[in-house]
């Protein structure tokens, strides 16, 4: 392969993330970020571990052996998990292929890695909450209180819609239809693509009230969940919507042992998702429920938990066992001793 002048790497990285992932893939920020910082992971695994030098590291470097080294490493010596590996390794596969859009002669460098197999990933249950768990975490914020009732209103909004809690924070009032019928909200997601979730009855209800103390000029630009600071409203941050959820996770943990430790935002997602599926949902409609494209990223959620399983094999298990009136037949008794 002809040698690659090193300037053309950074130009291509940079107009890889400005660019490409974000016009043309039209990636949020958060997974752009997750993309920059897994090319630069190697980066810094060139320079540390191979003596190259950022200013120095040119496209040559980006070898089959050098790639193979680098997620060996991250998954021995870093200890990361399959998935992170996997996730570093499809990020310097993407990088490598809009390289080799852009100057064929490096098709090559983009075929060698592209060949690169993943690690196998064991597959994990998806933690999810019972509907006991999810009652008793929404009973937890104190209804006496204003914050009680906007952090209740946000985790029974989270479940509801099942949207990410980016697409939380960023929802404002203009964007809830409650005159509508349906009552539905739009959720702006990844890649700034909008979609449209029905709002339950019961939901609708509790917005109602919550609007009447949070919202009294409806004023449609306004973030729908906020904090109050000098220069008046202010949009929550995922940090702080994570920290509130662990809050009142460990309160509702207290009472009832099916809630599990360490409430996050995610769980509540998958939560919605587990529910819908469990109550006869189909897998695609859940995905398009979620935002995602196909459903192939939450195949997972098809895996059979033990309450499927137990009502299934009750469903299907022949009456051949018996009552426990048939053990107190003297007969049956000698014949199953042997007597």
């Amino acid at each position: 392969m002809a040698k690659t002048k090193k300037a053309d790497l950074w130009r291509l990285v940079t107009d890889y993330f400005d660019v490409y992932l974000k016009d043309v893939r039209r990636m949020s920020k958060g997974t752009i970020e997750t993309y920059r910082y897994g090319l630069y992971s190697f980066v810094s695994y060139m320079s540390k571990h191979r003596n190259v030098e950022a200013s120095l590291l040119s496209l040559d470097h980006f070898t089959r052996d050098n790639v193979k080294e680098f997620i060996a490493h991250l998954h021995l010596v870093d200890e990361l998990a399959d998935s992170t590996c996997n996730l570093r390794l499809s990020i310097l596969k993407s990088f490598l292929r809009y390289c080799a859009d852009e100057y064929v002669p490096l098709y090559a460098t983009y075929q060698s890695i592209r060949t690169m197999p993943k690690a196998r990933e064991e597959q994990k249950p998806v933690e999810y909450l019972s509907e006991k768990a999810l009652k008793v975490l929404l009973l937890a914020p104190d209804p006496n209180t204003r914050l009680g009732r906007r952090d209740c209103m946000i985790m029974i909004f989270m479940y509801d819609t099942g949207c990410r809690v980016q697409e939380l924070v960023d929802v404002q009032f203009g964007s809830l239809h409650l005159e509508a019928s349906p009552c539905y909200v739009v959720l702006t997601g990844k890649g700034n693509k909008t979609r449209l979730i029905p709002l339950m009855e019961k939901t609708v209800a509790h917005l109602n009230a919550y609007i009447h103390m949070f919202h009294p000029t409806k004023d449609p630009k306004r973030p729908l969940f906020y904090a109050r600071k000098r220069n008046g409203p202010s949009k929550l941050s995922t940090d702080a919507i994570a920290v509130l959820l662990k809050k009142h996770g460990e309160e509702a943990s207290k009472t009832c042992i099916e809630v599990l430790s360490g409430i996050h935002p995610h769980l509540m997602r998958s939560t919605r998702a587990m529910h819908l599926y469990l109550n006869g949902m189909p897998l695609e409609n859940v995905a398009k429920f979620l935002g995602h494209a196909d459903s192939s990223s939450i195949s997972h959620y098809a895996t059979a938990n033990l309450a499927m399983i137990t009502a299934a094999v009750e469903k299907a298990n022949p009456n051949v066992v018996g009552t426990s009136k048939d053990w107190e037949d003297p007969q049956i008794l000698k014949r199953l001793m042997g007597l």
